[in-house]
């Protein structure tokens, strides 16, 4: 991209601690203990002891609408989709997905070559699957403009699910989501780089996080001193290719070296290599999870299975699902771990190119 069509840097990080105080009382991170007096804090009360270790779930890309929306109005059950998979999702501390659709009954058709839009009925299947927070930084969100992407992201908060990487504005898009599970705080971050870039948030308008990698990396940074883990979400590369293309490396190495701890990609429909890179992992897709895609190898995708203790990352697991032909992800049928990633040391882009 030449310096003349680069967008502007808005300097979130500067920008983001006087608006998070100010205008975003959502986004701020301390709790209040209840007032003297108050029977929780008697010394007799209870407190559950700390856990040792926390699961966290990944699941790729999940598709509300078309085929899946139509089945699940045909059979007047919201929950369809997620019900094969619903004890191992349960079975975890927290759930990530990248929902590839907004969830609204308002805004306009922006008639793009796939245009989805699902029931807002749908949003009960992804909260009862557990789902506590949800990237709209894809490049569907805006397939009914502004108001519908606005309306989405209202019923998410309203349903107890956060969304990350969309906003009413740039500094919300950009802002991270600080997910608590225990005493752990995950700090979360969405970006995309698929068109149409004209859903970019603006200062003054609604839209999502385009993945502009000056920013990308100051957004880390502000992230790294808010949480124990930072965890980035890029809606990326090729479609159906089988690996990464060599700036995708390039650019999760940069995001590892500036305090990312995780990298969970997203968009291309198919799985991608797992890497490991200077004791950090980066997933660069997971495939699909909801979808009703009509190629083989769109039927396959990956949950990534996170192990944190002592609030690091000690293990990253996938676990493969395939999904059936009622579009809803099952663990295979076989799970094997792929093989050994591939582990770099280095900046050399050594995951492969298309």
């Amino acid at each position: 991209m030449s310096d003349a069509n680069r967008r502007p840097s808005w300097g979130f990080p500067a920008v983001l601690v006087f608006g998070a105080c100010c205008f975003f009382p959502f986004a701020r991170l301390e709790t209040r203990w209840p007032p003297p007096g108050d029977s929780s804090t008697s010394s007799t009360a209870a407190i559950p002891p700390e856990k040792s270790e926390y699961t966290l779930l990944f699941a790729g890309d999940v598709m509300l609408s078309r085929g899946v929306g139509a089945r699940m109005q045909s059979q007047h059950d919201w929950l369809l989709p997620f019900r094969p998979i619903a004890d191992t999702l349960h079975n975890a501390d927290l759930r990530f997905c990248n929902l590839e659709c907004p969830v609204s009954d308002r805004g306009h058709d922006r008639h793009h070559l796939y245009s989805f839009r699902a029931d807002p009925r749908a949003l009960a299947g992804l909260k009862e699957a557990g789902f506590e927070i949800v990237s709209q930084a894809n490049n569907h969100a805006y397939d009914w403009g502004p108001e519908a992407l606005v309306d989405t992201l209202a019923r998410l908060r309203a349903e107890g699910i956060r969304p990350v990487g969309a906003g009413e504005n740039a500094l919300v898009a950009h802002y991270p989501a600080i997910m608590k599970v225990g005493s752990l705080r995950v700090a979360f971050l969405a970006y995309v780089n698929i068109d149409p870039q004209q859903a970019t948030a603006q200062v003054d308008r609604p839209g999502v996080a385009w993945l502009d990698l000056p920013q990308v990396l100051a957004d880390i940074r502000f992230a790294r001193l808010l949480a124990d883990l930072v965890i980035v979400s890029p809606h990326w590369g090729v479609e159906y290719a089988a690996k990464p293309a060599r700036q995708q490396v390039e650019i999760a190495h940069q995001m590892i070296d500036a305090g990312a701890d995780l990298i969970v990609g997203t968009h291309p429909h198919v799985v991608q290599p797992l890497e490991s890179y200077r004791d950090r992992w980066i997933a660069y897709s997971l495939g699909n999870f909801v979808f009703d895609q009509k190629g083989p190898v769109t039927h396959r995708g990956l949950i990534l299975k996170v192990t944190v203790r002592a609030k690091r990352i000690v293990d990253v697991a996938p676990l493969p699902i395939e999904i059936n032909s009622n579009f809803q992800p099952v663990l295979a049928a076989r799970p094997q771990r792929p093989p050994k990633p591939v582990v770099t040391e280095t900046h050399s882009a050594t995951a492969g190119t298309p």
